[in-house]
């Protein structure tokens, strides 16, 4: 048995942790600090003059030498900017996917220019294709960006698959006055002898043993977060065997295909249900009761103790992620436990499920009912608000996309709408006549656990209605309250149909749910293999046992963290990765150091988030309070650019400068002191019954060996990517 912090633990051994664990923890997961190769596709390489850094470059249209003006003198579209050719060497292409052969194009590519400022200016990449009579060396046509100006000499860099080619210089407007070349670049001048064409790239089946460090990294990806043990199984039995694994684990509560337990349901009246005293039971606390039925903290606690010691890690990863795009917030009047639970259990199932059943489920769930107004709204009394989020939001967002998640464009190179608000009117009228099952759980206790019902009544708005693509729901009979609700269920199974088989859907929803696991900013090719994966679960890099079905989410699942942008042991892209949100940050380093209970004899209690009176909020001070974002956004909203550099970084919303600090501060505390158990509000029913701590035990048998220290932290938080300057420092 050991105590939080032993006084055995050396000091230099806490603070080297705690070192490690701030620069793991604080940068982005999946990125890397050096540029190492990538276990799966190799480094593109931009080719440059023989005796500098300046690269083989020339206008796409004139072929005239840079400087390159703005504005084509000769232009190549409406737009007239200009495109610049570059050559580059070791481009290793996906061929066949799924079903259909295709090679990787432009789509697969991110280029970007920085200038003297630092300032970076994401380039298009417009197209890609081998040099006629040297197939190993591939041109490359990318535009120049919209807002650069005259800024003179610029280092421009390609990535693909997450690595970053080397960065060569180019004149925009004027030569010279740009940034130093990076460091340790060379010249990088074609070989004397044309190379051969490069083989295309072969995804790793992933049914033999991994790396250590994409094992890491693929955790960071499908769990809460990387421990000692699960490295070693995950490395032996490889990435297909542990994702088919986890697709087959039980959940905690198998009867409701989810790990939250069935919560009973308090009286409506929170001063009836809890009230100031009850004589007949000598042990009753009206803080404990109120705790218990009226706020989150059952349900926050049985989140942190699956994410810390939970089997079914990619589970849970997906349905949070799944939480923060189909959102319903705990806020009041919704913070109950018992009401969330459904709610919770539904995005479980989800996860592994058809997301078109998760859209009937959630679309009728009472929490989201009640979220965003569905079950008041009527025909005489609409309300828009869950038409305009389940498009806007939990589907096909608010312009047309293709299928690589890029916007489709008018004519004049306008966005295009995917909906009007005269099509918001109409969904408006399919959603009207629902509210909660009128059958109570109990006396005093309405049915906030089964889906809702229609009113019947005349409540429906039984009329024709146009929906997207121009699809006419026609008028149904609609003369008693039998019929008016048969209406209503038809009319909600033909508008979800409707919506869920709207080309935007797939690009949509597997866009994000790649932020959310991955990388905040893949490349269109990433979101066009995921997109058409959730189009037909047969059209995949790894399709075994697939039945040609939309929206099957294991499939989707699958290809987002097996895809070829997703391993190997580094990527070298500086734009590659995500910021650890909170719920990643807190869960990851507490898995990592073998997290117990306060006094080291059991698990923690998982008191770690908003409980009524907790203390300590680890993810609520770090502006995401677990089950509580603050709008129907969530937390953070996916499209958001960090300031300044215009690349996607959507958890940079809550990383302001106090959660900075209290990312530190919340590490210390974590590191230094634990979490001590608590007797608030009663010594039977403390809040924190347990506590928790991290142990060292591990740790300390390698303190007498610096470098074999260094090593695993290295390789559990750093994924093998520690800089020389901090195992030195």
């Amino acid at each position: 048995m050991t105590n939080s912090l032993p006084r055995s633990t050396p000091k230099c051994l806490l603070r080297l942790v705690y070192i490690s664990a701030q620069i793991a923890l604080l940068m982005v997961v999946g990125g890397g600090l050096s540029t190492l190769r990538a276990a799966t596709n190799k480094t593109p390489r931009l080719l440059s003059q023989s005796t500098s850094t300046r690269a083989i470059a020339f206008e796409s249209v004139t072929m005239m030498a840079e400087p390159f003006p703005l504005t084509a003198s000769v232009p190549f579209s409406s737009d007239t900017r200009t495109r610049i050719v570059l050559f580059a060497m070791d481009v290793e292409l996906l061929g066949t996917v799924g079903l259909n052969d295709f090679t990787e194009g432009a789509n697969a590519f991110t280029a970007d220019a920085q200038d003297v400022t630092g300032k970076r200016y994401p380039l298009r990449v417009e197209y890609v294709g081998r040099v006629p009579a040297f197939p190993g060396i591939t041109m490359i046509i990318v535009r120049l960006a919209d807002d650069m100006g005259n800024v003179g000499d610029v280092l421009v860099g390609l990535n693909l698959h997450g690595m970053q080619s080397n960065r060569v210089r180019v004149a925009i407007g004027q030569m010279g006055g740009g940034p130093p070349d990076d460091s340790g670049a060379v010249p990088t001048p074609a070989p004397a002898t044309p190379p051969p064409a490069d083989p295309l790239l072969v995804p790793d089946p992933f049914t033999g043993p991994a790396t250590d460090a994409d094992t890491v990294r693929f955790l960071e990806q499908a769990s809460w977060g990387p421990t000692r043990a699960e490295v070693e199984r995950v490395k032996a039995m490889g990435f297909m065997a542990y994702l088919n694994e986890q697709f087959n684990l039980p959940p905690a509560n198998p009867s409701k295909g989810s790990n939250y337990p069935d919560l009973p349901f308090p009286l409506n009246d929170q001063a009836m249900a809890c009230p100031t005293s009850s004589p007949g039971d000598p042990n009753y606390n009206q803080a404990v009761c109120n705790r218990d039925n009226f706020s989150l903290y059952p349900i926050q606690r049985t989140y942190f103790s699956n994410s810390l010691y939970g089997p079914d890690q990619v589970r849970q990863r997906v349905a949070f992620a799944l939480h923060q795009i189909l959102v319903v917030s705990g806020l009041s009047p919704l913070n109950r436990a018992s009401w969330m639970t459904m709610y919770l259990q539904a995005l479980d199932r989800g996860a592994f499920g058809n997301y078109r059943t998760l859209l009937q489920e959630v679309t009728l769930n009472p929490s989201m009912g009640e979220y965003l107004d569905m079950r008041l709204s009527r025909r005489t009394d609409p309300n828009e608000n869950f038409a305009r989020e389940i498009l806007q939001l939990f589907s096909i967002g608010v312009n047309e996309l293709n299928l690589d998640g890029t916007p489709r464009l008018d004519a004049q190179g306008a966005f295009i709408p995917t909906y009007s608000q005269t099509t918001v009117n109409e969904f408006t009228r399919l959603f009207t006549g629902w509210n909660l099952n009128p059958t109570p759980i109990g006396p005093g206790i309405s049915n906030w656990r089964d889906p809702m019902e229609p009113r019947g009544n005349q409540d429906h708005d039984a009329g024709a209605k146009t929906l997207l693509s121009g699809i006419i729901v026609p008028a149904c009979p609609s003369a008693n309250g039998t019929q008016n609700a048969a209406c209503a269920r038809s009319d909600l199974a033909i508008g979800l149909d409707n919506i869920f088989n709207h080309p935007n859907v797939g690009p949509f929803i597997g866009k994000q749910l790649i932020q959310h696991l991955v990388t905040s900013n893949p490349s269109p090719a990433y979101v066009s293999r995921v997109a058409r994966v959730f189009n037909n679960d047969c059209d995949a890099l790894y399709s075994q046992g697939c039945a040609g079905v939309r929206g099957d989410m294991k499939a989707v699942v699958k290809a987002t963290l097996l895809d070829p942008e997703a391993r190997g042991d580094v990527k070298s892209d500086p734009n590659y990765g995500k910021l650890r949100e909170p719920a990643q940050y807190i869960n990851g380093v507490l898995r990592a150091f073998d997290v117990k209970s306060f006094d080291g004899a059991s698990t923690s209690d998982g008191v770690l988030g908003l409980g009524v009176r907790s203390s300590v909020d680890f993810t609520g001070s770090l502006d995401q309070p677990i089950f509580l974002p603050p709008t129907v956004f969530s937390y953070y909203q996916p499209e958001y650019e960090v300031p300044g550099i215009k690349i996607l970084g959507p958890a940079f919303v809550i990383l302001s400068t106090s959660t900075t600090l209290r990312r530190a501060n919340n590490i210390n505390t974590l590191i230094y002191t634990g979490v001590a158990p608590n007797t608030t509000p009663t010594a039977q029913s403390p809040d924190r019954p347990r506590g928790t701590s991290v142990d060292w035990a591990y740790l300390e048998a390698l303190a007498s060996i610096p470098d074999s220290l260094l090593d695993e932290l290295n390789r559990l938080l750093l994924h093998g990517t520690m800089p020389q300057s901090l195992r030195d420092s």
